[in-house]
Order: structure tokens, then C-alpha cells, then sequence
């Protein structure tokens, strides 16, 4: 997946730790030892953007590090945290840290731990897809946040293309767990949350009013709880 301009800048913006960026011969050599199906995605997020750390503009407390290889890790061949998830290898994302908060599996998406559930749960199908919300987020940083609302969703693809035809779909920051719609004055987003089995309504938008727009027309077609 391509970023967009706007991503890119955004990343521009950031600074990136030099000690975990690595030559792909050698992040290769050391992947091969865990009999990945295809090493490809890992090589190519490791080699674009381990070094990096990402935090939302809102919530600092909220850090993603992704700091996967280095070439201490691979000339002493030390062994990073390793797990599957939903059938697929997955690996912390910070290992730099013994306990990892996230973890990065072999196709790319980045997923947490949940101590309640005791199961994991997928935040972002892809890196590049935190990228571009980060980046939308931090572009419109200055938009009002309405207040999270719960939605009745019983037939997600007709709730889809029923938005499609109303707002401008942004393809680059959605995936199955969230959505994203844009308008001239706001940034929709809709969440699903695996754990409750749920969907969410959040929007920033240039005020109050514009917000309340959309909130009447969600309420009108009965899918605001």
C-alpha cells in the first residue's frame, strides 16, 4: 500500500531511531529462521518504518513504537517476543521492551492483547493504515470532537453504500475495523469493537452545528442508538 501525500509529510515530521533501521540482507537472513509462509510484508515495514514513533495528537499517552529489528538483535541473533494470532506469526512491534503493548503478525496488521477477553483483537489491518489516520487526525487537528455515539448496525454493506452515496469515502485510512467518510467540514469515522461486538460514531467537524447535522440524519434513518 502506496501512502498518500499527505501521509508522507506527516511521517516527514517525524523523527527515526537510526539503531532500528537495518540492512534487508540481514533482516532477511534472520527472519528466515522463523519459517514465515513470505517474509515480504515484515521486510518491507522493517525497512520503511522501524525507528519510528507514532502518538495521536489527542491522546499522548497513546505511543506506538515501532522499533522491530536492529542490528544488535541480528549480529547477536537474540530472540524477539513471538506469538500467532488468528493463525498468523506475529511479533512485538517494540523490542525494545521485554513485554510487548503491541504486536505486528507476518501480513502486516497490528493487534493488542486483551487481559480481559483473553484473546487478541486487531487495531489496524495494515501499518500504513495507522499512518494515514495519524496523519488525517494531525490535519485536522484544529475540528471539534463530538461526542461518541453508539450505532444499531444490522447490515454493515448497505450502511456502507448508504454512506458512500452521501459522503466522500477515504479509502487509504479505512479497513474492517474502522471506516472513514470526509465532507467540506468533517471527518467521519465509524469503529467496530470486536470485544462488544459494536459500532461507533465519531466525528470532527468544523463546529457543533455540522456535527449535529450529521447526527440528525443518522438519528432519521435509525441507526443512531
Amino acid at each position: 500500500m502506496q501512502l498518500t501525500e499527505r501521509a508522507r509529510n506527516y511521517l516527514s515530521t517525524l523523527k527515526r531511531d537510526p539503531a532500528w533501521i537495518t540492512a534487508a540482507a540481514a533482516a532477511e537472513k534472520y527472519l528466515s529462521k522463523y519459517r514465515l509462509t513470505d517474509s515480504g510484508r515484515l521486510l518491507h515495514i522493517q525497512q520503511q518504518y522501524s525507528g519510528y514513533t507514532f502518538t495521536e495528537y489527542e491522546n499522548p499517552d497513546y505511543t506506538v513504537r515501532l522499533r522491530f529489528l536492529s542490528d544488535v538483535i541480528i549480529a547477536k541473533n537474540k530472540k524477539i517476543y513471538y506469538t500467532t494470532v488468528n493463525g498468523k506469526a506475529a511479533f512485538a512491534m517494540d523490542n525494545g521492551k521485554e513485554t510487548p503493548d503491541y504486536l505486528l503478525t507476518e501480513d502486516g496488521a497490528i493487534a493488542y492483547y486483551d487481559d480481559e477477553a483473553y484473546t487478541h483483537f486487531c487495531l489496524y489491518e495494515s501499518v500504513e493504515v495507522m499512518i494515514e489516520i495519524l496523519a488525517l487526525e494531525k490535519a485536522y487537528r484544529h475540528y471539534v470532537t463530538a461526542p461518541v455515539k453508539d450505532l444499531q448496525i444490522t447490515d454493515l454493506e448497505a450502511f456502507k453504500n448508504n454512506m458512500h452515496r452521501q459522503y466522500s469515502f477515504l479509502k487509504e485510512c479505512s479497513d474492517s475495523i474502522q471506516l472513514y467518510w470526509q465532507t467540506d467540514f468533517d471527518i467521519i469515522c465509524v469503529a467496530y469493537n470486536a470485544y462488544d461486538d459494536a459500532y461507533s460514531l465519531h466525528i470532527r467537524s468544523i463546529g457543533n452545528y455540522y456535527s449535529d447535522l450529521i447526527l440528525k440524519q443518522f438519528m432519521e434513518d435509525n441507526l443512531y442508538i
